[in-house]
């Protein structure tokens, strides 16, 4: 026997693999995640497909990361500064519709980072071809009916 306050042996039970045995379900084995796996990639791909003229995720912009050791790096933020979207000409609540993110809390610290991703936003809007809501009404901004022919849908 043990005497005192001492760790008790690792005493290994054996496992109940038998589903007819009194404590069934004490084991879980995840044998289809190679499978699953498969299935979300399919399933990511045939939904990229369907939105084909679409881009797949909102712009985000090229922010720099935080702390002195990964401070060379640039990553993704959260949204555009306000900033950022008046030097482009682009209205903040516009700009949410066209799939462009806004977050109205971020600062610009350097004019390096501001004229870049004002650039983002350029040629963003350059490549943008908003379909038009009412054919009949064609506002300014919107495709006329000869550019959303050349675009084909898959």
């Amino acid at each position: 026997m043990v005497k005192g306050n001492k760790a008790i042996p690792h005493i290994h039970l054996k496992k109940h693999w038998n589903p007819n045995s009194s404590q069934k379900g004490n084991i879980k084995v995840w044998l289809a995640q190679p499978m699953k796996k498969a299935a979300r990639r399919r399933n990511r791909l045939a939904n990229a497909k369907k939105a084909f003229p679409r881009p797949l995720r909102a712009l985000r912009p090229q922010v720099n990361c935080c702390t002195v050791r990964y401070n060379m790096r640039k990553r993704f933020g959260r949204g555009f500064s306000t900033d950022e979207l008046k030097a482009a000409n682009i209205n903040a609540t516009f700009a949410a519709t066209i799939g462009i993110r806004v977050d109205s809390r971020r600062k610009n610290l350097s004019e390096e980072g501001l004229n870049a991703n004002v650039q983002r936003l350029k040629t963003y809007m350059s490549k943008l071809v908003l379909f038009p809501l009412n054919k009949d009404k064609v506002k300014e901004g919107e495709a006329t009916a000869e550019q959303c022919q050349g675009i084909v849908h898959k």
